[in-house]
């Protein structure tokens, strides 16, 4: 009893010394990764390599009428490697919790802009809301302004920060005469020298290791539960999990979520290569230097400045490609977005940007872009690059100059749609030039990576580069409950790693080019039995027990009818007799079927327009099932449409040289550290 005592006792006193630290419960917040009234970013735990650029913004606040103290100081004190340990054990002597603490060296504090040689720009000042909990917000929503919290904020930023010297920094920021708001930074070294030549990073947007479990079985010949052949990625060596939260939540979008693989630091939701700040423009937050930035002014030593190529099924200006290039708190900022790209401060101007998007090109029918700007031509005329708007032109390039490739207003279609059900293709006004044409001749994510290949081998086979491909529409087509099309992107997104492969061996490059495939985060997406869908669709609407009864599930889930007898890696048929009996956990309200939607992507809800609030209720879409899908009510709020993400880890498949470091469990924030170090990136 003694015993149980001391150790409680010494494990609530290791926990109270770190409280502080820790992330603080909740849902709403005054602004992300700021623990008190002073703000340093990057924040506390944030991971450097020496020589990459970065932006620090302190902020601090005050709430209501009073006024933030403008006489604060900020100081940097460089660590020793050494540490101590606190540790506490349980009664079996297994370790339970550890507390890290650096001991400082005998050098003092110093005085930040004195030690990195650079000058803050003007103290600003500006203010903000904010609610501070559920009931203020959606009391907020149905229009009582007296809900929200004003800060009143003073600020300075320092540009273009770098630390050469690999180590651990405490920084401090110090206000109000007391008060202490503390970050430790950790700098590694860079590295000596390159271990690939390229890089190429697959990610399959919101895919899961049930999504991949779930393709493999729709596409794959098995015989008595043995699968005969296996998917691409199961034949990679090296497999880990990556976890995918936010630096303010734990659940992560696609922007923060690939940010993190570019950037190496965690961000908040709708963030784009910065740490958000609570200023007015969403353009000036503290930025971090970003892998293709580090990419194009690589030492000579490793390589000298190497290739970068975007290629996507989404608009190119969407989060995760945007991740790669540019620098905003805002995502849906599409069109400075697209500015960035060959105009940005520390424009990437990638050889190879392809994908949808082309309202955000033109100022045509239809268009979007920046103050009626055509970036046609200005990407053209500026930068030097080839503009093709359809496959078949982008199959026939065979030139030295960068490649644009824009097939489609928006969103390219998905792979069901480009491939079997094409006539969902003929939708006017889909065309990236505009108008009322529609996008008829879509490549495939293979044909724009191979392409996107060709075009970086010849311009930097010496150098090397960098690829990042995305699988968009696993993501896109999880939101709204399409499962077959989700699980179809998927599949092209495993023989695009293929054709890859193939590509690089007949090439010479298989043994110079590091491969990794990844999502950005997952959805509650699996499987949980097989459905009669003849025995489903025999019974009336309003059924619901009935149709229920077709789900087969442990010795009655079966196998479904999918097969691929022409081996192309997806099924010859999807409008099937046995599916798959699958969901999430995280959707609105709405009728399922578990039937492909041959005429066109799903709209599984929608508002009911007589709701007594300021905003929509939705609720199931009477038109998207066409056989009569029982109702299964929604585990969202009411003004969701479409499912959202998930918080698992979600899988990491790596071949070639370095990826050996890939196996096992890691942060988000190591897959950027981890190719950074296999380019050779970092340092002077």
């Amino acid at each position: 009893m003694a015993r149980r005592i001391t150790t409680a006792l010494l494990l609530s006193l290791a926990i109270a010394v770190v409280a502080s630290a820790l992330d603080k419960p909740g849902q709403f917040r005054r602004l992300g990764a700021c623990p008190d009234m002073g703000c340093i970013f990057p924040p506390d735990r944030a991971h450097f390599i020496a020589g990459a650029k970065f932006d620090v913004r302190v902020e601090v606040h005050a709430e209501g009428t009073s006024s933030p103290d403008p006489n604060y100081t900020l100081q940097i004190q460089k660590l020793d490697q050494t540490s101590t340990t606190a540790a506490m054990a349980d009664d079996d002597g297994d370790t339970t919790f550890r507390q890290r603490r650096f001991i400082p060296t005998a050098t003092p504090p110093q005085d930040f802009s004195t030690y990195i040689h650079t000058q803050p720009g003007p103290q600003e000042t500006w203010n903000f809301t904010y609610f501070k909990d559920a009931a203020q917000y959606w009391k907020a929503r149905d229009g009582d302004t007296t809900t929200v919290t004003a800060v009143n904020v003073v600020s300075s930023a320092w540009r273009q920060v770098q630390l050469l010297d690999p180590g651990t920094y405490k920084v401090t920021l110090s206000y109000e005469s007391q008060k202490n708001t503390e970050a430790i930074w950790t700098v590694d070294p860079a590295p000596k020298q390159r271990k690939a030549k390229n890089v190429i990073l697959f990610i399959g947007d919101g895919m899961t290791t049930a999504m991949i479990t779930a393709a493999r079985l729709l596409s794959k010949p098995h015989s008595s539960g043995h699968y005969l052949q296996k998917l691409h990625l199961d034949q990679f060596p090296v497999l880990g999990h990556v976890m995918t939260h936010s630096m303010d939540s734990l659940i992560t979008d696609s922007a923060n979520s690939a940010s993190a693989y570019n950037t190496g630091h965690k961000s908040s939701v709708n963030a784009l290569g910065v740490y958000p700040d609570s200023s007015p423009d969403p353009f000036d937050d503290p930025k971090q230097e970003l892998l293709a930035e580090l990419l194009r002014r690589r030492s000579k030593k490793n390589g000298g400045p190497g290739g970068v190529g975007i290629v996507t099924t989404a608009e190119v200006s969407d989060a995760t490609p945007a991740a790669v290039f540019s620098h905003t708190r805002r995502r849906d900022e599409g069109g400075r977005i697209v500015d960035q790209m060959i105009r940005g401060p520390t424009a990437v101007v990638a050889d190879v940007y392809m994908g949808g998007g082309g309202k955000k090109f033109h100022a045509n029918k239809g268009g979007e872009s920046l103050n009626g700007t055509d970036y046609y031509a200005a990407y053209a005329k500026e930068r030097g690059y080839t503009v093709v708007h359809n496959r078949t032109s982008m199959l026939a390039y065979e030139g030295h100059d960068k490649l644009l490739g824009i097939f489609h207003a928006g969103n390219m279609n998905v792979w069901l749609d480009r491939n079997v059900y094409k006539h969902n293709l003929n939708n006017p006004g889909s065309s990236p030039l505009g108008g009322d044409a529609a996008a008829l001749d879509q490549p495939n994510l293979d044909q724009m990576v191979i392409k996107g290949l060709e075009v970086l081998n010849r311009r930097h086979r010496e150098e090397g580069w960098f690829m990042m491909a995305e699988a968009a529409a696993v993501d896109i087509m999880m939101h709204p409950l399409d499962y077959d099309r989700a699980l179809a992107d998927l599949l092209e997104l495993d023989s695009t790693v293929g054709k890859t492969k193939a590509w690089l061996k007949r090439n010479g490059l298989d043994k110079d080019t590091l491969i990794i495939v990844t999502a950005d985060h997952g959805h509650s997406f699996d499987v949980y039995g097989s459905v009669d869908t003849q025995y489903f669709n025999s019974f009336e609407n309003g059924q619901d027990l009935e149709k229920k009864n077709s789900i087969g599930t442990y010795e009655y889930s079966g196998w479904p009818s999918y097969n691929d007898a022409d081996g192309d890696g997806f099924p010859d048929e999807w409008d099937v007799r046995y599916t798959l009996a699958a969901g999430t956990v995280a959707f609105p309200s709405h009728r399922e079927d578990f039937q492909v939607n041959v005429n066109g992507v799903r709209v599984p809800a929608v508002a009911q327009g007589n709701s007594h609030h300021h905003y929509d209720e939705y609720v199931p879409n009477p038109d998207d099932s066409v056989h009569g899908g029982f109702l299964k009510t929604g585990t969202l709020k009411g003004e969701a449409n479409n499912g959202v993400h998930s918080f698992q880890d979600v899988p990491l498949f790596a071949m070639g040289p370095g990826s050996e470091v890939f196996a096992g469990v890691m942060d988000n924030t190591e897959v950027f550290h981890k190719i950074a170090q296999a380019l050779g990136l970092g340092g002077e």
